[in-house]
């Protein structure tokens, strides 16, 4: 009796794999994208790095403002009639004076070292923005690709485990193996089948984050990830230290709030 139930199972899991493989139609060759066009696609697209170029392009273009003088003044005024008994030549009846104040004093271009302080603070918080993007769509891409290595294997494993349950369905009409043989085969290939569901999620939700981060559509098609040679040379310790300390964003913002508050000591 535990043997027909087996076998019940496993003609029931054999008919369900082949109802599937009989959907399955050609596949059309998927497209494929690099890491250098997403990378090129972020910088020129995603809303944050965007946001923060303009932040740093009016930034640039106050320093110019902080450092010129004061518009020149220009007025003038017309007395229409006069009501007393005066001389024509007495003062004047029309008017017109120009006025222009000088910083002798050089307060000008303290405003504009503070504003030159506050451009190189708003340039290095653009490209901090630009490295988090970066960092972002990278971890998204090597995931994405990572994904569709996973899933070429588990189809290529499910293949195999079909083919094998296959084998052992004909050794066990033949009388030369038990009913427990098929059933384990498409057991395992159930148990692929359900792999390959978590991974294709995990497929669509990489694709999801990288197009946002291209600034498309979450669900626009993307094409599959080229393989990326990635070099194996790592700095020593020391090496990675001073690169730290001469290119961190948050220290070149730090510097520049200091330049900017000496300087804004002097107004």
């Amino acid at each position: 009796m535990k043997t027909f139930y087996l076998l019940l199972i496993y003609l029931a899991l054999v008919s369900v794999s082949r109802a599937e493989s009989s959907n399955a139609g050609p596949e059309a060759q998927p497209a494929r994208i690099s890491l250098g066009e997403v990378t090129s696609i972020v910088l020129a697209n995603n809303p944050a790095i965007q946001q923060a170029l303009r932040k740093w392009d009016a930034a640039k273009a106050r320093i110019t403002q902080e450092g010129a003088w004061d518009d020149l003044r220009v007025s003038g005024s017309s007395r229409v009639a006069r009501f007393v008994d005066v001389a024509p030549n007495a003062f004047a009846d029309q008017m017109v004076s120009v006025e222009q104040i000088i910083p002798l004093t050089g307060k000008n271009l303290v405003r504009a070292r503070v504003a030159a302080a506050d451009a190189v603070a708003a340039f290095e918080q653009a490209r901090r923005e630009q490295l988090d993007v970066l960092a972002k769509t990278r971890t998204s891409y090597f995931r994405l690709l990572n994904a569709n290595a996973q899933l070429e294997l588990n189809r290529k494993n499910l293949t195999s485990l079909r083919q094998i349950a296959e084998v052992s369905r004909s050794r066990y009409e033949v009388g030369k193996a038990n009913a427990a043989e098929p059933l384990a085969g498409e057991v395992e290939a159930s148990k692929l089948l359900e792999s390959e569901r978590d991974i294709l999620r995990n497929i669509s939700a990489e694709q999801s984050q990288l197009n946002v981060l291209m600034n498309r559509d979450a669900f626009a098609a993307l094409g599959q990830p080229e393989e990326t040679k990635i070099k194996s040379t790592v700095p020593s310790m020391e090496q990675t230290r001073a690169l730290a300390l001469a290119n961190r964003p948050e220290i070149k913002i730090a510097e520049a709030k200091i330049d900017m508050e000496k300087s804004r000591l002097d107004l």
